[in-house]
């Protein structure tokens, strides 16, 4: 059993959460309703109380309600859960802002964090939500997407609250302890991106950040697995954050060219019982770079591009009884290009997903803090991972093969 703190914003879709107080009453859990001051007008507080057994709340201030409240609900939470999240939510969750109940109980509170986003899709799909958003789930908030369908204006796309059984499941998911199910483990893994030079001050490389593999990591460090991490550098990569307690598990090395990745992981790849990767590795390399600076001009400039080292055959033909994963981002015909990878590479998981076409902006791939895509296996298997923050992709991934 558990203490559920839901926190309610005003959304048509605030009634849905009487079923879901009724749920988790049903699941031994104990429910604590908190609203702000427009949520009263979509549900009934009376209704909340009756189904939850306790006083659902909204005053910061006023009679009966004492100076240290907020403190004592953000202490009692396992889980605080805020369903529906209207758009006004999330920027003062984002901002750190505490002008009523259920900001300054955020604010208060280290029970993990659970956001259900509900409003109408221009709304949903405005960059400024869509960026506070990306900062509550670098904050580590788990994310429970929006559904597509008919709204409550009458129009038709993304912004639904997620059905009840979906937030009841993601509830049950957020509560689960951590595993220890890789203690004991050595796990390789690559990420990031490489780069290959074309003079002293430029390269090519891709559009990658290490977002994925970070999550993978932090999330097998998170179940006692010793981590190598074999990160290409580039602009605005992002380096895995080891869990209190872990950090002498995480051994992290850089390197930029896709030969220096394959060296450093081959290097590393003996000691490992399993591989991961990640990296975005660049698939040609520059034949001769210039050991100076190319000089502008204005003739057209050809560039001869060779294939570079293949970091995750390389790999795998130097295994001896590892078990691999793969990633593979594709433009189209994701699952299908997905599991030709699988069958050439001759790994034993891959996860598909999709990046956006050039010019094209996507919730998942490169740069973006949510993903979505397909788990397959050597056996035939097929998951499918419904949209999420990267950690609660990881979170599944390794549910499903750890």
């Amino acid at each position: 059993m558990a203490n559920i703190l839901i926190a309610i914003s005003g959304s048509i879709s605030a009634y849905k959460i009487a079923d879901l107080v009724s749920e988790l009453g049903k699941a031994g859990h104990q429910a604590q309703c908190i609203l702000t001051a427009s949520a009263g007008q979509f549900v009934s507080p009376l209704v909340l109380e009756t189904l939850s057994g306790r006083p659902a709340l909204s005053a910061l201030f006023g009679p009966g309600v004492s100076g240290t409240e907020h403190i004592e609900l953000a202490r009692w939470a396992d889980l605080m859960v805020f369903a529906p999240a209207s758009a006004n939510m999330l920027a003062r969750l984002a901002l750190g802002l505490a002008d009523d109940l259920p900001s300054t109980v955020a604010l208060a509170t280290t029970a993990p964090l659970l956001i259900a986003p509900a409003m109408n899709t221009v709304m949903w799909e405005k960059p400024i939500v869509q960026q506070h958003l990306a900062t509550l789930l670098e904050r580590g908030a788990q994310l429970v997407p929006p559904a597509s369908g008919l709204l409550a204006c009458g129009e038709v796309g993304m912004g639904r609250l997620a059905p009840v059984p979906a937030l009841a499941a993601a509830i049950e998911a957020a509560l689960m302890p951590a595993s220890a199910d890789l203690a004991g483990r050595r796990i390789l893994i690559t990420a990031g991106p490489t780069t290959t030079p074309i003079d002293a001050v430029r390269y090519i490389t891709n559009h990658s950040t290490g977002r994925m593999g970070a999550a993978m990591a932090e999330e097998a460090l998170r179940r006692g697995a010793v981590v190598d991490y074999v990160l290409g550098l580039d602009k605005g990569v992002v380096r895995p954050v080891a869990p209190r307690g872990a950090e002498e598990r995480l051994h992290l090395v850089e390197v930029r060219t896709a030969e220096e990745m394959a060296a450093a992981a081959l290097e590393k790849l003996p000691l490992a019982q399993g591989v991961v990767a990640t990296a975005a590795v660049m698939d040609y390399a520059v034949a001769a770079p210039v050991a100076g600076k190319l000089k502008r001009s204005t003739e057209a400039a050809t560039l001869d591009l060779v294939p570079s080292a293949d970091v995750l055959a390389t790999l795998r033909d130097a295994a001896t009884d590892q078990w691999f994963l793969g990633f593979a981002a594709e433009t189209d015909e994701v699952e299908a290009h997905g599991r030709g990878k699988l069958e050439a590479k001759k790994l034993d998981y891959l996860f598909a997903n999709q990046v956006a076409r050039l010019g094209a902006g996507g919730a998942t791939g490169f740069a973006v803090k949510t993903n979505a895509g397909v788990l397959l296996s050597a056996r035939g298997d097929r998951h499918e991972l419904a949209l999420g923050s990267k950690q609660d992709i990881a979170r599944q991934i390794w549910n499903l093969i750890a």
